[in-house]
């Protein structure tokens, strides 16, 4: 996984950092993140069981929040970001079997960097990533 997501921050753009967070019956994990600062907004969404990543699991489709000071939801988050030094972020949903989700989350350090294809791109590597969670059965972990 590490793998794939160190791939997926290099080839996204726009100076990107990424992180999975993987939803169980049992709760959120933070699995992995291409830095620290990813890792930290990561952490605050999976203490408050919310965020961007968290409703793009609840509705299975992409959340993009392209100026994280204007954002008014998941105060946790918002402070992690701004403290992480990011001004963008955006969650890609993947399914991964019955009961299992996970959400590639972007950030950038400008305003709102993702283009369509750039998007495109992420999305794929969140389909990879959820593979690479069915086919290494790490979801049962």
């Amino acid at each position: 996984m590490q793998q794939i997501l160190d791939e997926a921050a290099e080839r996204i753009g726009g100076a990107t950092s990424c992180s999975v967070i993987l939803r169980m019956e049992l709760g959120l994990r933070r699995v992995a993140s291409s830095d620290p600062r990813a890792a930290a907004c990561d952490d605050a969404e999976v203490a408050e069981r919310g965020g961007p990543c968290v409703l793009a699991m609840d509705q299975l489709s992409g959340v993009i929040v392209p100026d994280v000071s204007l954002e008014t939801r998941w105060a946790g988050w918002v402070a992690a970001a701004q403290a992480g030094g990011f001004r963008s972020g955006a969650a890609l949903p993947a399914y991964v079997q019955d009961g299992v989700t996970l959400a590639l989350n972007l950030y950038a350090e400008t305003l709102d960097p993702w283009d369509a294809e750039a998007l495109v791109r992420a999305d794929g590597f969140a389909q990879e990533l959820a593979r690479a969670v069915r086919e290494h059965g790490l979801a049962g972990r």
